[in-house]
Parts: structure tokens; C-alpha cells; sequence
């Protein structure tokens, strides 16, 4: 089942990644190990990963960097493994098992138990799916569990 949730929930989502890589210089990532693979243009990074800009924090037990063919920007990002992503500004929070953030279709997916928590809201579904050139998110359900949301009304 799919629900489209009203925008003004994933705005911060919006600003959180857009401000991430293209408007920052330095993203500073530490982890317990790193594997370059220059044929493939990857950086994985292994073990307690924790990367960190101006306005994002994130963790998880694995990131993967991809590099574009040909050139040196980045083509995607992957995190898989308890993935806590902190938007500094404002504190928001999501988890979820996988972060997929697509520089080239300008996408984000979270997958597998994704939880956003914002100014005491909170919403609960299996996947999240962002569009950021069109500004738009999907939040679904799994099978067995629907999407749900708590709303705090100030």
C-alpha cells in the first residue's frame, strides 16, 4: 500500500541531502577500514562508518562512494547497516537499514524499518523514496506492517 505523505514532512529531506555534496567542499568520513577500487571508481568504507559535513551526520556499517565513469564527482552513495542520518540544523533524525542516495536520477531510497523523526513527530514505514527534482516523497508499507505516523500538534 503507498502513501503519499504531505511535502512540508520531507522538506528537511530536501535540504538535508541537496546541501550534502554539491554546495559543501569536505565531507569528513572515518571507519575502521577502507577499500578502494579504482576499476570500479568505488571507496567503501567499512566498520563503524561515521561521515560528517556541515549539516549531516551520518552512520552506518558501510559506505559505499561511487565515482561518475571518466570523472571524479560522485555518481551515488550507499549506506547499509544501521543507518542514522542527523541533519545538524535541526536535529531531525532518520534510520533505516540501506540509504541509497542517487546523484544522477537526484533520488534517495531508504529502505527496511525506516523511521523520520521531526520536532517530535514521527513516521514509521519500510521504505522511503524522495524525488528530489520534483520534490516529492513516497513512504511505503511492507506486507505485514502499515505505514504509520504520529503527529504532535503545537
Amino acid at each position: 500500500m503507498q502513501y503519499n505523505l504531505p511535502l512540508t514532512i520531507f522538506i528537511f529531506f530536501f535540504s538535508m541531502i541537496s546541501y550534502c555534496l554539491p554546495q559543501e567542499n569536505e565531507i569528513k568520513i572515518i571507519s575502521n577500514e577502507l577499500k578502494i577500487d579504482n576499476d570500479k571508481k568505488t571507496s567503501t568504507f567499512i566498520g563503524s562508518v561515521n561521515a560528517q559535513s556541515k549539516s549531516l551526520k551520518i552512520w552506518s556499517d558501510i559506505m559505499i562512494i561511487t565515482l561518475k565513469e571518466n570523472e571524479d564527482d560522485v555518481k551515488e552513495i550507499l549506506a547499509s547497516g544501521n543507518v542514522k542520518i542527523i541533519r545538524i540544523e535541526d536535529g531531525t533524525e532518520i534510520y533505516g537499514e540501506i540509504a541509497n542516495y542517487s546523484l544522477v536520477s537526484e533520488t534517495i531510497t531508504i529502505n527496511n524499518n525506516v523511521i523520520i523523526i521531526e520536532n517530535g513527530n514521527e513516521i514509521k514505514g519500510n521504505e522511503l523514496i524522495v524525488d528530489l527534482k520534483n520534490s516529492s516523497s513516497i513512504m511505503t508499507a511492507s506486507d505485514s506492517n502499515r505505514v504509520e505516523a504520529i503527529i504532535i500538534n503545537k
